[in-house]
């Protein structure tokens, strides 16, 4: 009795290798999402909500500028440097409400006691944090305001 062995042929080894890199590709595309280049570029205040106070607005041209590198932040008020650091993203949707509302978290210089979330819609970068079950929630506004 004779066995037949299967060997598959090149081309199919090359097709199937071919197949799995793209599957890889295809998969750290996605992850991509996360990573600093979403946030990238400067951002002026348009609003500003803390608790239950009222929100506050604030017009173009204000001069409220928080920008991002891919690794570095600075906050800048009226031309002049405020504040300055390092910050990572995280995929988190921790925050609750509608589900996939808010799926990134920012790390501003490795303090992590803090979670602050954040989403892009077009050019409007939202951060949100705090317990908003007990009113305690923050949410802040900006507009995109050039790339960088």
């Amino acid at each position: 009795m004779t066995v037949n062995r299967y060997k598959p042929s090149t081309m199919k080894i090359f097709t199937v290798a071919g197949m799995a890199v793209l599957l890889l590709l295809l998969g750290s595309c996605k992850k991509d999402k996360a990573n600093s280049t979403i946030i990238t570029g400067s951002w002026e205040i348009r609003s500003s909500q803390v608790s239950i106070t009222p929100t506050i607005n604030y017009p173009p041209g204000n001069d409220s500028i928080l920008k991002f590198t891919a690794s570095t932040w600075l906050l800048y008020s009226k031309g002049s440097l405020v504040k300055s650091g390092t910050y990572t993203i995280a995929e988190d949707s921790s925050l609750g409400g509608p589900p996939n509302q808010y799926t990134h978290r920012i790390v501003y210089d490795g303090v992590t006691t803090i979670k602050k979330f954040f989403k892009i819609n077009g050019n409007t970068l939202t951060f949100a944090w705090g317990p908003f079950e007990v009113d305690g929630g923050s949410v802040v506004q900006y507009e995109k305001v050039t790339e960088m």
